[in-house]
């Protein structure tokens, strides 16, 4: 069974279509649908009403992504999760094949969807490998040997993949501790990635997976959405990689978000 777990913050109306794209595909396996809501009830009465199969967990405030995913998968019962972003929809039928990629390779922790914008273009820098601050650097100048995994064809195995469309065996989840709260919003999947290929599992990104994601709706003020996004960065640095590192990031992302 697998259990999809959806974490909704302003983005209701994304999610009515994300939840009619799941049932558009009539998977073969058993699955539930979790809506664990970080945002005012009221917001989503019109898919209550018309999605009443779909359990909804209501938070008391917004917790983040992380909280919000782990809270779900608290309450799922499957023994395959799916974190799907609410602003994403299927566009793969073949999600029987997930399972049996997980049924063939007992390594295998993560598998990764390939994710395409609106202009039907793949979303760069949606699955990767290690993140330090030279490849940041280098990124940034386009120097990466590595920076076009997510035009794969084939399945390929990476340090990271997004989130956004993430499945993993409950077990494993539950066996690396789930996603770190601290994160409130991004980085939280890198992390997640790293720790589990720490435990020895492979981190596979799935080109035949397809999803597509709008991205950013949950953030009406880019500011504040700059401002986690360097928040989870620093702190990420400060978990994972030396001193150093950590400390130039932490005098970047001061002047980088000082400055826009």
């Amino acid at each position: 069974m697998i259990s999809i777990i959806i974490v909704n913050y302003h983005s209701e109306k994304y999610l009515i279509k994300c939840l009619y794209s799941i049932y558009k595909h009539s998977f073969k396996e058993d699955f539930e649908i979790i809506v664990v809501n970080n945002d005012q009830k009221d917001k989503i009465k019109e898919l209550i009403q018309k999605f009443p199969e779909v359990k909804i967990y209501q938070n008391e405030k917004n917790l983040g992504f992380g909280a919000g995913n782990n809270v779900g998968a608290r309450i799922a019962k499957g023994d395959i999760l799916l974190f799907l972003n609410p602003d994403t929809e299927i566009i793969s039928k073949n999600i029987e094949d997930i399972f049996s990629l997980f049924q063939k390779n007992d390594k295998l922790g993560i598998i990764g969807s390939q994710l395409w914008l609106d202009d039907n273009k793949i979303q760069p820098w949606s699955v990767g490998y290690e993140i330090s601050l030279l490849n940041l650097i280098k990124n940034n100048l386009g120097l990466t040997s590595g920076q076009n995994i997510w035009q794969a064809k084939e399945k390929v195995e990476a340090d990271w993949v997004s989130g956004a469309a993430l499945f993993i065996r409950k077990d494993t989840f539950e066996k690396t501790g789930g996603f770190d709260e601290k994160f409130f919003m991004y980085f939280e999947d890198m992390d997640l990635c790293k720790r589990v290929r720490a435990r020895g599992n492979i981190i596979l990104y799935n080109p035949n997976f397809k999803v597509r994601h709008i991205g950013g709706r949950s953030y009406p003020e880019k500011n504040f959405q700059k401002k986690d996004y360097y928040k989870a960065q620093e702190y990420y640095f400060k978990k994972h990689r030396n001193f150093f590192e950590w400390l130039l990031i932490k005098m970047l992302g001061k002047l980088f978000y000082a400055n826009h």
